[in-house]
């Protein structure tokens, strides 16, 4: 039987939100923007709300929820009145007589919301995938926007638009955009899941202890929608096989599917990009020159991949030059794919999948988690467990490497006091950390530029197989600033909120 978990976990914030708007004060309409890369939940979420509401046990609220597909503009404005006329019976009204333009849709929208019974609340009007109406009809925002204007912020409507396209939802905010400023419910960008939450899908399974759970955050990254898909009562490796390597894989064109769906007519390039990081090339140049292409082609796409948010831009603490400027894959599984899926795709079609796996896969996971995948989860246990779990208070957090490349430090972090923390990330799973890992991190720091980087360090050091007896000692003295994490401290414990 596969285990699973409560499929809204870790949308807390989300759901808080939307309640506030829902419930704010006052007769006037509310307007959100929701967007979000795809199989991130956005529909989940706005279904578990809007039929179940935060908790789950709530009475179903008002609503009219319309999935726009790739059709014919009348063809859409006829699904949407059906599902009006659905939601506000009418007598004398057919869907075909209110379909006839958008004005006669969002009209009659605002009139059946403002004729609801004295008390009745508000009311939702839902449109998903909103990016294919506007495909169809590019007036559409400014149509909006002034039936917004004129009647529905007077209205009980509680208006969502949602969408996928990353770059299509975003620009709707824009200061040029007509909807600008009509967003009086919030504008929420739906971010893959905490590495935390993503271990919530293994809880229970006998075959995920600590390691195999942060490793299957390692190969399928934040996305809910891959995680619901692993059957638990298997182990990982055999889940990877049959979820990313074998003919005819659920997730087999998962990645292509992904580009095609932002619209990308030429993939060749973002491929090459995207393959080179995921490979170890990290620097404009050295991309430049594995991929051969030229310089304004390369800063275009990496423009789009950043706008998309499939690439993430990082710079050393305290620095913001672009020549400093490294690229990282910014999800691990689109990481995985390419430094796994994707180079083996022809051994894949002519080989047993799982001794492709085992040959070629497994014996370089330690070192992709170690370098690719476990800084990223000790950076976001910092960030999420400092305060509560070591009364740490901590600012801005990034990587640090000096210039001449002697000196790397996997996460430096400002204190609220103006002192700095230094961490060392080591995933170790079969040998422990011991005094002399510290002593090194210790010189690093010595050698730092900035004498205010040096006063009064703090040391964290994260190890999944633990650690020697005499670092333990040290760190139970408060005045050597010294934090450990080891691996069952990565993961929530049973009573933590």
């Amino acid at each position: 039987m596969t285990i699973k978990p409560d499929p809204f976990y870790d949308r807390k914030l989300e759901l808080a939100a939307l309640d506030r708007a829902w419930k704010r004060h006052g007769a006037g309409g509310q307007m959100l923007l929701l967007y979000g890369r795809r199989r991130l939940g956005k529909t989940f979420l706005l279904q578990r709300y809007f039929t179940a509401g935060v908790d789950g046990n709530e009475p179903e609220k008002p609503h009219c929820y319309f999935l726009a597909e790739q059709s014919t503009a009348t063809t859409q404005r006829l699904t949407l009145a059906r599902q009006l006329i659905a939601a506000f019976p009418s007598e004398g009204v057919s869907a075909e007589d209110i379909a006839v333009s958008w004005n006669a849709l969002l009209r009659y929208a605002s009139q059946q919301a403002n004729g609801r019974k004295k008390g009745a609340g508000r009311f939702a009007l839902i449109l998903d995938e909103f990016p294919y109406l506007v495909d169809q009809t590019p007036e559409l925002p400014s149509i909006l926007q002034a039936w917004w204007d004129r009647e529905a912020v007077h209205s009980p409507l509680f208006i969502v638009l949602c969408g996928s396209q990353l770059s299509a939802m975003a620009a709707l905010g824009h200061e040029s955009a007509p909807l600008f400023g009509r967003f009086n419910a919030g504008i929420f960008h739906l971010d893959p899941l905490h590495y935390e939450d993503v271990a919530a899908f293994y809880a229970g399974s006998p075959h995920y202890g600590v390691v195999e759970k942060l490793l299957m955050y390692g190969a399928f990254g934040g996305t809910p929608r891959y995680h619901a898909l692993v059957d638990t009562s298997r182990p990982p490796a055999e889940e990877i096989v049959t979820l990313l390597m074998q003919p005819r894989a659920i997730l087999e064109n998962e990645v292509r599917f992904l580009l095609g769906s932002e619209q990308i007519r030429d993939p060749a390039p973002y491929n090459a990009i995207l393959a080179a990081i995921a490979g170890g090339e990290t620097k404009f140049n050295g991309i430049q020159q594995l991929i051969g292409v030229e310089r304004g082609a390369l800063s275009g796409s990496l423009r789009t991949l950043l706008e998309l948010g499939w690439i993430r831009r990082e710079f050393p603490f305290g620095e913001s030059s672009e020549r400093r400027a490294l690229y990282r894959v910014a999800d691990p599984f689109l990481t995985f794919w390419y430094r796994f899926v994707a180079p083996l795709a022809s051994a894949l079609q002519f080989s047993d999948p799982t001794s492709v796996y085992a040959a070629q896969v497994a014996p370089r996971l330690s070192e992709y988690m170690g370098w690719s995948v476990f800084e990223e989860i000790c950076g976001q246990w910092l960030q999420r467990n400092a305060q509560q779990r070591l009364g740490l208070n901590v600012r801005q957090m990034a990587r640090y490497w000096s210039r001449d490349g002697r000196t790397e430090i996997d996460l430096m972090a400002e204190r609220d006091d103006g002192t700095f923390l230094f961490g060392e990330c080591k995933w170790r799973t079969e040998s422990v950390t011991r005094l002399n890992d510290l002593s090194v991190l210790q010189a690093k720091v010595a050698s730092l530029p900035e004498a205010r980087w040096r006063n009064k360090p703090s040391y964290i050091l994260f190890a999944l197989g633990g650690f020697s007896p005499e670092l333990l000692q040290l760190a139970a003295d408060p005045a050597e600033r010294l934090y450990l994490v080891s691996g069952p401290d990565m993961l929530p414990r049973p009573n933590d909120s």
